[in-house]
Order: C-alpha cells, then sequence, then structure tokens
C-alpha cells in the first residue's frame, strides 16, 4: 500500500456539509462576532443542541442557567464550539460504521479524557504562558482522528500494526509505517477538512514535539497528557503499550511529573463531567 491510496482514501470520504463549512469559515475568521457564530450555529439544530446542552451541563457547573445560543458560546469559548463542530462533522461520516481493533465509545472515551487533562493543564500554565485552555481541549479531541480513517478503511494495516505493537512491546505509533501512520493521515484529514493550523500541528507532532515548527507548547501539553491517559489505563485499543513521554514536551511545560499526575488525576476525578463530555462527542442525539 502507498502514499497515493492513503490521499485516495482520505479524499474519497464524504466532504462536510455546506453548514458545517460555513460554521468553520465564520469561526475561523478573527473579526467574527459572537451574534455571527450564533446565527449560523442556528442552521444545524442539531450542533445547536450540543452547545445549549454543553454550557448547561456538569462541565461548565452551572445547569440550567444558559437559555441561549449567544449566552452558551460566550460561556465555552470559540474554539470549544469548534471542536464540537468538527467532531459532529467526523461522527456523521463515520456513524454506524464498522472500525477494526476499537470502539468509537473507546475511540472518543481516551479523546475526551486527553482533553480534559490537556484543559487542565494548559489552565495551571496560564499565568505563565499564552496557551489557550479552549484550544488545548480542541486539540486534544482530535489528536487521534488518523485511526478513524485507518481503522474504517484499512483495518489489516490497523491489526498489523497493533500486533506488531504488542509483539515488540512498543507503542502503537512505534510501530505504524511513517506514511502511513495515524498522524500522518490524520495530517491528511486535517488538510482536506481545513482545520486550523494548531489543529493540524497538534494531530502532526503530538507524537514528536521535539519535530514541531510551531505550537510547541499547545502540542507539548497534547502529547504529556496523552501519555498519563494510556498510564491511567485509557487507552484506545485494549492492552496497548504506553509511549514514552518526550523530554523536550516535558521541558516546554515545565511542571514537574507529580504536580502533573494530581493535575490528570483532579481533571478526571469528576465522573460526572468526563460522562458529560462523552455524550457531546459520541452521541448524535
Amino acid at each position: 500500500m502507498d502514499q497515493k491510496t492513503i490521499v485516495k482514501a482520505v479524499t474519497d470520504l464524504p466532504t462536510p456539509s455546506a453548514v458545517y463549512r460555513r460554521i468553520c469559515e465564520v469561526m475561523e475568521d478573527p473579526d467574527c462576532s459572537v451574534s455571527d457564530i450564533s446565527e449560523v450555529l442556528r442552521l444545524d439544530p442539531a450542533i445547536s443542541g450540543k452547545v445549549l446542552r454543553l454550557a448547561n451541563s456538569a462541565y461548565t457547573g452551572i445547569p440550567n442557567t444558559v437559555s441561549s445560543l449567544h449566552n452558551a458560546i460566550v460561556l465555552l469559548g470559540t474554539k470549544k464550539i469548534h471542536s464540537l463542530v468538527i467532531s459532529s462533522g467526523l461522527l456523521s461520516v463515520f456513524k454506524n460504521r464498522k472500525i477494526a481493533s476499537f470502539s468509537l465509545e473507546q475511540f472518543w472515551k481516551h479523546s475526551v479524557t486527553v482533553a480534559l487533562i490537556s484543559e487542565s493543564i494548559a489552565r495551571h500554565l496560564k499565568r505563565y504562558d499564552s496557551v489557550d485552555e479552549n484550544e488545548a481541549f480542541s486539540g486534544a479531541i482530535l489528536h487521534d482522528i488518523g485511526k478513524l480513517v485507518i481503522g474504517y478503511y484499512y483495518p489489516n494495516l490497523l491489526n498489523l500494526s497493533y500486533e506488531k505493537s504488542i509483539r515488540e512491546k512498543i507503542a502503537f505509533f512505534e510501530a505504524e509505517e511513517d506514511q502511513m501512520s495515524h498522524f500522518k493521515i490524520g495530517e491528511m484529514l486535517a488538510e482536506y477538512w481545513s482545520f486550523p493550523p494548531e489543529l493540524k500541528a497538534v494531530i502532526s507532532f503530538h507524537h514528536s514535539p521535539d519535530k514541531a515548527q510551531e505550537h510547541l507548547n499547545l502540542i507539548s501539553i497534547v502529547h504529556v497528557s496523552d501519555v498519563m491517559v494510556h498510564l491511567l489505563g485509557c487507552p484506545i485499543m485494549a492492552g496497548e503499550i504506553e509511549p514514552h513521554i518526550n523530554e523536550i514536551a516535558l521541558k516546554a511545560i515545565a511542571l514537574p511529573p507529580e504536580r502533573l499526575r494530581v493535575i490528570a488525576e483532579n481533571a478526571i476525578d469528576d465522573r460526572k463531567r468526563l460522562e458529560t463530555i462523552l455524550q457531546m462527542f459520541s452521541s448524535e442525539q
């Protein structure tokens, strides 16, 4: 299997809906207002409903007080809503499709857990750095999307990498061929769907922060969070070998490992909060 075959698989995916494209265009405009975003979100009742439910959920801690899209957008922030829009678009593509070696439920559980920890680390770093906690959340939610494409189109390729990783006791990404890896395919999907540059960077370099040219702190946060979620027993595929933490990423974050462990445990300690976010990103209801 060569890269041209992989590129064809990505470009053969259904294109995002017109509403999805319009929402993303508006949100990527630095001059857009909350009212602009609200008006476009109204075009998609399913996404609008998710935004309102999330704003009134255990995630925000102020249930049943947000009744307008405008207020929900202000409360959640455009980055988080953008990731909700993108995830909903991905769900529509992969809904009811069998993915090899892992379930969509487990995929989103891993991704959401990484997102909650990334958000929490970014919040702790806010006093020292300019990393946006909502940006960290969004990048983390989407960091492993390449695995969805591989699992659906090339289940044998995914299984071979998985079996090699178990047999050789190495992390899954180390068992992949570089040009057909989940981060390369995720990068192609991000390009095809016109993700913002910072999200593309997280998808491309979340296993190799030392190779990143830009957005190092954001990538490092997601990288460290991903490793910790594996260590906490929540991989995408059963029995995965935990990846090692990149030293460049640890240096970029500049928090001691014990502090990171406490942040991670506190971030996922509230099960209701985790389940609320998981429902938002794993259900079309």
